[in-house]
């Protein structure tokens, strides 16, 4: 999808600037969105890419306020978003463009719809993802998957299998309301949706992290006008 961003760069950064002037001053993402989609003839891919990259202030400031460092990660326990981070570690394994967005978080904008392939990378996205909770010395992490989505039960065990291995304290589980819980919770999440970041008490990219720490030549883009 992402293929072609790059070329529609300058493009899209103009649409985000319009976009984050409206969202500044109240008006309705949705209907902003479709407003500023039709000025620059955006298709749905691309609308897609500006709602999820662009926030208005007060978004960026609600989220970033709960942002934790590697550092503050020692002995805390952890909730992860179990597909969430995967997608964003297999995005950046297959080449994918990433984008850098306002809310500072590394997104990817592949989509899950009820469907999930257990592929190689999908294995060395999770190896990558336990190894890294490890370095970070988190007293435990537990792993979520949403049970809506095929394979869920499946990535779950091998999630177990691969804690055990890593000698990490942690868990992986299936449960159909793993964005409630996520939002809910005393944990340090980690995550990538907006809609969990804006809600939870704290959390940590992990994807983000493990990208840039760990994945060689991934492309990361950004919609700010200032950016090269």
């Amino acid at each position: 999808m992402l293929s072609k961003i790059s070329p529609r760069l300058r493009v899209l950064r103009e649409a985000a600037e319009d976009l984050r002037y409206l969202l500044n001053r109240g008006y309705n993402k949705e209907t902003v969105l479709r407003l500023v989609g039709d000025r620059y003839l955006l298709d749905r891919d691309e609308r897609l890419v500006l709602y999820r990259s662009v926030y208005s202030m007060d978004e960026v400031e609600q989220i970033k306020k709960k942002r934790m460092e590697e550092r503050m990660l020692q002995d805390q326990k952890v909730l992860v978003d179990g597909f969430n981070v995967l997608n964003t570690i297999e995005a950046a394994l297959r080449g994918d463009e990433l984008i850098l967005c306002d809310d500072g978080i590394i997104r990817d904008f592949s989509q899950v719809y009820g469907k999930y392939r257990l592929t190689q990378q999908t294995l060395t996205s999770l190896s990558l993802m336990i190894e890294a909770l490890k370095t970070l010395r988190v007293s435990e992490a537990l792993v979520l998957y949403e049970s809506q989505i095929s394979k869920s039960g499946e990535i779950a065990k091998k999630t177990r299998e691969i804690i055990r291995e890593k000698e990490i304290d942690g868990d992986a589980e299936t449960s159909k309301t793993v964005d409630s819980i996520l939002s809910r919770s005393e944990r340090i999440v980690c995550t990538s949706d907006s809609a969990i970041l804006l809600r939870c008490k704290s959390y940590f990219d992990l994807a983000g992290y493990i990208i840039t720490s760990r994945i060689k030549n991934t492309q990361i883009l950004s919609l700010s006008k200032n950016s090269t």
